[in-house]
């Protein structure tokens, strides 16, 4: 074997997931006091379930999810009747947009723990990033049944709902989570986006100002409320909201200008 070809072979076997791994876990250790801990315990303890567990939670809040993994996954093989395991396991899988070992994660989940409302949230997330709203609003409706009191899960099923053309449905879910949580902006933005659709305009100025008062630096509010102005005729309006748009730079002055003269719409 030349030299140049057993340079290659000696780097790719540097490269290998286990030594990533326990270079990756030095660099880690000589930064993150957590670290440190859990693999003190581990050294001391292999097969101590907890350690890999918070040991893999430090590493997906410090977004070092190939590491979070392979912690879970040690974890899942001391105990594998683990729900939770599998649910943050398949948080960290879509945080790495790998959707489908995501879902099966919860699904996993949710078999040894039906109840487990998170994972059936987390999961239609996960359908709705896969442009399967349907599933993704049956598994919102199983979590609202566990817990009806949670307003981000009726906005994200207002959300879904809203994609598939669900429109009734979609508003009954953004007044859901209106009443549950009144600071959460996005829903009257989103909401206001639905009565535009039904050229309610003055339902959805409302809602524009709702989310606009919730948020008073969320420039597409201003925009859209703006746009919404115009369709009644009310320029001075329509242009006070996209000047503030402007302010704000979620449009260009070429785009503020073709608004200004009708043009985009």
């Amino acid at each position: 074997m030349s030299k140049f070809y057993f340079l290659l072979f000696f780097i790719n076997l540097s490269i290998l997931p286990g030594n990533v791994f326990s270079q990756g876990k030095q660099n880690y250790d000589k930064r993150d006091p957590i670290i440190v801990e859990y693999s003190d315990r581990i050294k001391i303890s292999p097969n101590l379930e907890q350690a890999y567990y918070k040991r893999a939670n430090e590493e997906a809040e410090n977004k070092d999810y190939d590491m979070a993994i392979y912690d879970y996954t040690r974890a899942l093989e001391i105990n594998p009747a683990d729900a939770e395991l599998y649910n943050n396991r398949g948080i960290v899988y879509s945080k790495k947009t790998q959707y489908n070992e995501a879902i099966a994660d919860y699904t996993k989940a949710l078999e040894i723990d039906p109840e487990l409302a998170e994972s059936y949230y987390n999961r239609g997330i996960a359908y709705s990033k896969k442009g399967n709203y349907s599933k993704a609003v049956e598994d919102y409706t199983k979590a609202i049944k566990l817990m009806p009191d949670n307003a981000e899960i009726y906005y994200a099923r207002a959300r879904a709902n809203d994609a598939i053309g669900r429109r009734g449905k979609a508003i009954s879910d953004y007044d859901s989570t209106n009443i549950l949580d009144s600071r959460l902006a996005q829903a009257y933005y989103h909401r206001a986006l639905v009565y535009n659709e039904k050229r309610d305009y003055d339902k959805a100025i409302e809602d524009y100002s709702k989310a606009i008062e919730s948020n008073p630096k969320y420039a597409e509010a201003y925009i859209r409320r703006g746009l919404a102005y115009g369709q009644k005729k009310k320029y001075r309006n329509c242009w006070e909201d996209v000047k503030r748009a402007f302010e704000l730079g979620v449009v260009t002055e070429e785009e503020n200008l073709n608004i200004i003269n009708g043009n985009n719409q």
